[in-house]
């Protein structure tokens, strides 16, 4: 009897607590909802179209199937007139951001905001303007958010084109939409607000002081980077004795001073990122046009033809040396040099070939070739030694790579009938047209570039 008071006074105190609990969960409720329910929407079409800005004059991010699902982050108001969403989807294991009409998808759910260009849960508004990049080095995202894929590297004082402006759905920072020229190429992605400033903080819009003058590379191999540093990706490599033109110099993030430099490379011009202790004034020896010394002349423009049926033809005189080409059996390739490999000692010979239309050049072992055989094919490719076509392209395979460029990194290979998605198309470095193409292999969506010569 004597707990009685005691838990009556208790019951006292929990009832108004539990009542306040209670109201508070009430209150909050619709603004939690409101977070979780961003509307849906479904492709209607066969294909769609998704832009980089609300109008059909503008670059298309990817094409989407239909069924396809993706969360509507906004709408507007389009050029043409018309109401369109701003989209945020899952596009080959990649989170992607883009405009869609309207018209072109089901709704589930309800959409707010809109055309006001507001800058509120991520929308576009409006802005112009120039800016330069503040960081030695600042990041252009393919969309508002530190989780989106590079689309490339600014150097410190590069000035940008401000596009339009918008909050990262991330991190609710500014982000601007900005365009901008790489290697003579207009190109468009976002970057952070607050890495750009209204003023030059210095360098120049090539990433550095300029600079002009020959040097020569003073190494074996110099590797020619697409940054100033050493982990850009690597653009070339160059032999002891290449002469290179400076463009400008900067300061790499490793504190040592390095060149941007231009140079030729199998009749083609390139830029690139050279550490300077790897340059020097004189020449030092070697080649200038970036190749090795040949051991005899006996070998120079020998008709030769490969071996097994599928061989890798080598940017350098080793196996660790990037796969620039496959080549099938019996493809006929020129001989223009030779050398001692460094790393087995074996004999390289430096060929001359045809691929996707263009002449380049490679090094492949000595016993892959059958010298003096004119071979049955140059087209360059391979197909598990199959030399028959029906396709557009004379080759029986396709090389997808990684950029517009026969010099790039090979993706994959595909087969010749291969049907694939057409992304969009541009100019290559060699100043031929590119398509830049969707396709599943394995079981997985990829992309790549191919010559559009190849394509029907």
């Amino acid at each position: 009897m004597m707990n009685i008071p005691n838990t009556r006074k208790k019951e006292r105190f929990l009832f108004p607590l539990l009542l306040v609990f209670t109201l508070c969960a009430l209150l909050l409720a619709p603004a939690f909802g409101a977070r979780a329910a961003r509307p849906t929407g479904t492709v209607k079409n066969p294909i769609l179209n998704v832009r980089s800005s609300a109008s059909t004059n503008s670059s298309i991010v990817c094409k989407l199937t239909k069924g396809t699902k993706v969360t509507i982050l906004d709408e507007t108001t389009g050029d043409d007139g018309l109401k369109w969403y701003d989209v945020f989807f899952a596009y080959n294991g990649d989170a992607k951001e883009g405009f869609v009409r309207a018209d072109l998808v089901n709704v589930s759910g309800s959409v707010s905001g809109g055309s006001s260009g507001s800058s509120s849960s991520g929308s576009s508004s409006s802005a112009s303007g120039t800016r330069y990049v503040k960081p030695s080095v600042a990041i252009v995202r393919s969309y508002a958010s530190t989780n989106a894929d590079i689309r490339a590297r600014l150097n410190k004082g590069t000035a940008v084109t401000i596009v339009s402006s918008k909050t990262g759905a991330d991190d609710g920072r500014t982000w601007y939409k900005v365009s901008f020229s790489q290697n003579g190429v207009s190109v468009e992605g976002y970057i952070r607000g607050d890495l750009l400033v209204e003023s030059n903080p210095g360098g120049s819009s090539s990433g550095g002081t300029d600079v002009s003058g020959t040097r020569y590379v003073n190494a074996d191999i110099v590797r020619v980077r697409t940054w100033a540093s050493t982990k850009g990706d690597i653009r070339s490599r160059l032999s002891r004795g290449t002469t290179v033109n400076l463009i400008s110099s900067k300061t790499g993030d490793d504190g040592q001073t390095w060149y941007k430099v231009s140079y030729s490379e199998n009749g083609y011009q390139l830029n690139g990122y050279i550490r300077g202790d790897l340059l020097s004034t004189s020449n030092p020896g070697g080649g200038s046009s970036g190749g090795s010394s040949s051991s005899g002349s006996s070998s120079m423009n020998t008709p030769a033809a490969i071996r097994p049926a599928v061989a890798n033809i080598r940017t350098w005189a080793s196996t660790k040396g990037d796969i620039r080409s496959k080549l099938s059996q019996g493809t006929s390739v020129t001989i223009v040099g030779e050398q001692t490999g460094k790393d087995d000692g074996k004999k390289w010979y430096k060929i001359s070939y045809r691929s996707g239309g263009s002449t380049l050049t490679g090094y492949i072992r000595g016993d892959l070739l059958n010298i003096g055989s004119t071979g049955s094919s140059s087209s360059g490719s391979s197909s598990s030694g199959s030399s028959s076509s029906t396709g557009s392209s004379s080759s029986a395979v396709a090389q997808v790579r990684s950029y517009a460029s026969p010099y790039a990194d090979i993706r994959t290979t595909l087969e010749n009938g291969t049907k694939v998605s057409i992304i969009k198309r541009v100019t290559g470095e060699d100043g031929q047209e590119w398509t830049k193409i969707s396709f599943t292999q394995n079981g997985q969506n990829l992309e790549g570039y191919v010559p559009s010569s190849i394509l029907k």
